[in-house]
């Protein structure tokens, strides 16, 4: 006798909320159905695959390998299901869509509905996640399409580029980056910038755009936020890298800040689409891709288009 696959959407539905009251209302079951069934299961493998404490319940070591080949049988098995419907030509289900959070607020306002233009049959689910997290969760199948930024590890994955998005320096009015109409990228080396926290793929970036100017910044403030980088700068404590699209959203006029270009080659990142290989919709996730240039670029309409020319942000 083996567990079921309901079994194991209850067991991976506790290991996510640490409750079992909230496992239950995540699956639709009353909480003593679903304490019962995961009481089965762990009867039938012989050892606890959870710890029962309070006010949460916690994964045991010999648990964690059940909860991650469960993850990895759910993926299979909605990807089976995919793929038949891909196959009758069906678009349905939910999709679900990781983003990190440099990109959500500025690249999809609106996004959605255009999506449900397209595929009124689909559900999308749009979560914010952190680079490495939104990787992990694209390649065990917690999510189906990630939107971030390159590069990264993309073994075995499938995707399309969305944007080339340039960096602009963002500096306190009077500070020394401040004063040039456009910096130059050498004018970093060794500077002393406000960056993101770690793991915050913006934060490595920026680092990587000093490091090829000369040397790394120096820093010893980190912001958990673009809004809060901005507010810093704001505040005097230093200069930052922004993103273009997060301009128009963040800065605001008259605030004793300077944003500044880098001229006709800016530094900057590359927002990309990615999913599976083996991910069945491969060929609608191209569609949703296009989309998502399209929505992209009428938002930042400064932002070059890929394989296209590379136009200097104005300086604001």
């Amino acid at each position: 006798m083996t567990p079921t696959l309901r079994q194991f959407e209850y067991i991976v539905a506790l290991a996510e909320t640490g409750q079992f009251v909230e496992a239950a209302r995540t699956c639709g079951v009353s909480q003593p159905a679903l304490s019962k069934q995961i009481k089965d299961v762990e009867y039938l493998l012989g050892f606890p695959v959870f710890e029962r404490t309070r006010p949460l319940v916690i994964v045991t070591p010999a648990g964690q390998e059940i909860v991650r080949r469960a993850r990895e049988i759910l993926a299979k098995t909605e990807e089976l299901m995919n793929a038949a419907k891909a196959a009758a030509g069906i678009r349905q289900g939910t999709v679900r869509l990781g983003v990190i959070p440099t990109i959500a607020p500025y690249g999809l306002p609106g996004f959605l509905m255009k999506l449900r233009k397209v595929f009124p049959d689909v559900s999308f689910a749009i979560q914010e996640i952190q680079t490495e997290t939104l990787l992990t969760n694209l390649k065990s199948g917690a999510v189906d399409l990630a939107l971030l930024a390159q590069p990264f590890d993309a073994s075995g994955l499938s995707g399309k580029d969305v944007v080339i998005e340039p960096f602009v320096l963002l500096a306190p009015t009077g500070h020394p980056l401040s004063s040039p109409f456009s910096v130059n990228a050498e004018d970093l080396a060794g500077a002393s910038l406000i960056l993101m926290e770690d793991g915050h793929c913006l934060r490595d970036q920026a680092i990587d755009v000093c490091a090829r100017a000369g040397r790394p910044p120096a820093t010893s403030v980190t912001a958990a936020s673009i809004s809060t980088l901005v507010r810093m700068v704001e505040s005097g404590l230093g200069a930052t890298l922004l993103p273009a699209s997060a301009l128009a959203a963040e800065v605001r006029q008259g605030e004793g800040v300077q944003a500044r270009s880098f001229g006709k080659r800016p530094p900057g990142r590359t927002i990309t689409l990615q999913w599976r290989q083996t991910a069945p919709n491969g060929s609608w996730y191209e569609e949703i891709a296009q989309i998502l240039r399209e929505h992209y670029l009428e938002l930042n309409a400064g932002l070059p288009k890929i394989a296209g020319p590379k136009p200097k942000i104005v300086a604001a």
